[in-house]
């Protein structure tokens, strides 16, 4: 099992609609690409102060190969789609993970 994880950084005041975005139109539009079997999008328990909040998704993919064709298939276009919703608000950084 490999796990993308991308965690975003976000002011308070952005939190409700924020989540509602990427509920009802980002992670949806994930989905169309069917190359992912399973996906979590969470909020991050650990508060740091003054720095807003974290939220995560991350995406489970049944291969390495699955995984690929995510990235270099889809990822340009949902990355394009997310900046052009959040560019300069959310700071967001990438992690790949595999299940041991």
């Amino acid at each position: 099992m490999i796990i993308y994880n991308t965690s975003y950084l976000i002011e308070n005041s952005m939190e409700k609609e924020f989540c509602e975005w990427m509920k009802i139109k980002f992670i949806p539009l994930l989905k169309e690409t069917g190359t992912f079997s399973a996906n979590y999008f969470c909020k991050v328990m650990v508060a740091t102060e003054n720095e807003g909040l974290t939220y995560s998704l991350q995406l489970l993919f049944k291969s390495k190969e699955l995984f690929t064709k995510y990235h270099c298939s889809f990822e340009p276009r949902a990355k394009a789609v997310f900046e052009a919703k959040y560019r300069n608000q959310v700071m967001s950084f990438s992690s790949l993970l595999e299940e041991a």
